[in-house]
């Protein structure tokens, strides 16, 4: 279904337009559809063969979870086609810019630091309060609406609590995103909600010092440094940081 797609083509009513990211296991399309007045996004995923299996297993967690959140800390759920035949999900198009293009400016102003995090603590309070754990928080999956609001979006690692875990039930060894990955998913533990909290520490500590606590490492024996090895305190690379700011980023990202 791939190579069919293009700008003009239509999927069960929905009006594909430009294609506005390719990446490794989906495209994503500005749709439109009559009678909804909302800017709108399709995601399909790469269901070729050969494609890597995380693709199926992926798609199909984020069209479960997706479905479940409600707004304004994620986007919102319009539609889903079926996986044998018109895999897709539309949802809402966040307009906003993205965490990953303030980290990128980092070391920022502490007073800039702490209005970003205290936006992506409230949607990860949100989504736990709705009994999901992302497990893949980074700057690349936060958004921000024109109203301040962070947005996460990408759920195919997260885990419901009232839903089967496809990704544990598929994959035998920790997944998540190296920088980001909590000492509880290295354990193998995909329920507790504190390994948000880990994520959210990692980007407090990326955007007030511009580095990463724990690097991005490559094999399981790096990932496991965090267990027992902690990072070098954000006022030893950044003396501006306030003694608050640093304490709030450190609580965050301690094992116990």
């Amino acid at each position: 279904m791939i190579e069919q797609l293009k700008p003009g083509s239509e999927i069960d009513g929905f009006h594909l337009l430009e294609k506005i990211h390719e990446g490794g296991m989906a495209l994503i399309y500005r749709v439109t559809k009559p009678g909804i007045d909302l800017p709108l996004i399709m995601k399909i995923p790469r269901l070729e063969f050969g494609d890597h299996p995380a693709c199926y297993i992926g798609f199909e967690v984020e069209q479960m979870i997706l479905e479940t959140l409600s707004d304004p800390h994620a986007p919102r759920f319009i539609g889903k086609g079926d996986l044998a035949t018109h895999p897709y999900i539309v949802m809402e198009y966040i307009e906003g810019p993205s965490l990953s293009q303030s980290a990128r400016h980092a070391p920022l102003p502490a007073a800039e630091t702490a209005r970003l995090a205290a936006a992506l603590a409230s949607a990860i309070h949100d989504l736990h309060r709705q009994d999901v754990v992302h497990l893949d928080v980074k700057p690349e999956n936060v958004l921000f609406r024109p109203t301040g609001e962070a947005v996460l979006i990408d759920f195919c690692l997260s885990r419901h609590g009232r839903l089967p875990d496809l990704v544990e039930e598929e994959f035998h060894m920790p997944v998540g995103t190296s920088a980001t990955i909590s000492p509880e998913q290295i354990m193998g533990i995909r329920c507790d909600s504190r390994s948000d909290i880990f994520a959210l520490g990692v980007i407090i500590y990326q955007l007030a010092t511009g580095k990463l606590p724990f690097g991005e490492p490559v094999t399981r024996s790096g990932f496991r440094k965090r267990l027992y090895l902690d990072p070098a305190p954000p006022r030893s690379i950044n003396p501006e940081t306030p003694p608050w700011l640093q304490e709030i980023c450190l609580h965050c990202l301690e094992v116990k």
